[in-house]
């Protein structure tokens, strides 16, 4: 039957004598009582197979001082005996015997078993002595590893560095042409535009030689407004310019024109109007 190995079961006790009644219940008697925890439990290795690393072996479990002491567990490593130095809650602690006193007959190693007693016993596993040389071993392996894996890094680090720069140096010489090839055509295009511009300069200034020596008659706006609406009459009322009253009218009109352009007389004119 399990139970909480916190709240163990209090069993009472006595003892059944002839006519003796006080003594067949002394736990109510004198307030004692025995106290039953459950039965402690030791775990296997995690490997099949344990190497024996340092000087002290550690071997786990539960319950392990609730209802024994160190006196009261024997720990065997094939023929030797593993000394116990400490025992606590979920560890126990023993130094092992030496590889020749733990000799044994078994061919995978010495094996490593716990007492409690004459009725429990766990077997843990197998202890080997052969830590030291397989884990240097390991080790030269591993630190092998590690160094041939940091060269292959390397090596790929500095490729990929290469190619970098390579590709980098070849992206800034295209960029380089391309730039030279820019202001070249921009100094041509330049030039080009300077010629042309030259050119027209001498073509206008020919034109306007050519306009002005062959002598091409040319009249004024109002002159050339009034032959086109008025053709062939050179007498019309409109074409007499001298004429007096004409003249004022130009004269009124032209100053009205410089009064209008005034911002000051505009806003009065315009404010007369509104208020007309």
């Amino acid at each position: 039957q399990s139970f909480d190995p916190e709240n163990p079961q209090l069993l009472e006790y006595g003892f059944l004598m002839d006519n003796v009644l006080r003594v067949q219940n002394l736990s109510k008697t004198h307030n004692n009582y025995f106290e039953l925890y459950p039965n402690p439990e030791y775990f296997t290795f995690e490997e099949r197979v344990k190497y024996f690393k340092s000087e002290y072996l550690t071997i786990n479990g539960r319950n392990l001082d609730r209802a024994c002491k160190e006196t009261d567990v024997e720990v065997k490593i094939g023929n030797g005996y593993c000394n116990i130095t400490s025992l606590s809650r979920q560890q126990l602690t023993c130094r092992p015997p030496t590889e020749a006193a733990a000799a044994s007959d078994s061919p995978s190693g010495p094996e490593v078993i716990v007492r409690i007693g004459s009725s429990l016993e766990y077997r843990i596993g197998i202890l080997s002595y052969e830590s030291s040389n397989i884990i240097m071993d390991w080790g030269d392996n591993v630190v092998f590893g590690v160094i041939a894996g940091s060269v292959v890094f390397l090596l790929i680090f500095v490729a990929l560095l290469v190619a970098y720069r390579k590709k980098t140096s070849e992206s800034n010489r295209v960029l380089r042409n391309m730039q030279e090839q820019m202001d070249i055509l921009e100094l041509r295009v330049a030039a080009e535009c300077k010629e042309a511009f030259a050119e027209l300069q001498t073509e206008m200034t020919d034109l306007t030689g050519d306009l002005t020596s062959g002598g091409i008659p040319f009249l004024d706006y109002r002159s050339y407004a009034m032959k086109i609406l008025f053709p062939n009459h050179e007498d019309h009322i409109v074409l007499q310019w001298e004429r007096p009253e004409l003249l004022r009218k130009e004269k009124g009109l032209r100053l009205f024109a410089q009064l209008i352009m005034n911002k000051t007389f505009l806003l009065l004119f315009i404010r007369t109007l509104e208020s007309n």
